[in-house]
């Protein structure tokens, strides 16, 4: 796998982005987002989100989201994307054709409602859109 390679990798960039996805989640998924849509959506009572091991969430989260802006950066450097416009559709079109395909396949096997997967993709569209601008930046 020529293509996969850490040299050139805009750390800085991919460190921003990061922050920036976590304030976007913060904001997303707040009740001044679109926190209360998303509950209903999958079903979550008040209680049983006071009853969720947040701690473990967390922990995937930041782990998946450190991979994932990862394979951006890198396939960004490898596609010679040298913009931050381009950076950030690139990010914008992965976000919404794999994030968002994942989330159209597990929700609707777990039958869940359109809501609930079409605020995720959105969230997860518009996350690595503002990484791909981020990381583009520094590119």
């Amino acid at each position: 796998m020529e293509w996969f390679s850490l040299d050139g990798i805009p750390w800085l960039g991919v460190l921003l982005a990061f922050v920036a996805t976590f304030a976007l989640g913060f904001f997303w998924y707040s009740p001044q987002g679109f926190f209360r849509p998303w509950q209903r959506a999958v079903g979550f009572t008040d209680e049983q989100m006071k009853d969720a091991n947040m701690g473990r969430a967390f922990g995937q989260m930041v782990v998946g989201n450190a991979l994932g802006l990862l394979v951006l950066a890198v396939l960004l450097v490898a596609l010679g994307v040298d913009s931050w416009w381009g950076a950030a559709v690139t990010g914008a079109v992965l976000g919404f054709a794999f994030r968002g395909g994942a989330h159209l396949l597990h929700d609707g096997f777990a039958m869940r409602g359109p809501v609930a997967t079409w605020i995720d993709t959105a969230h997860d569209a518009m996350a690595l859109a503002i990484s791909g601008l981020i990381i583009g930046l520094f590119l």
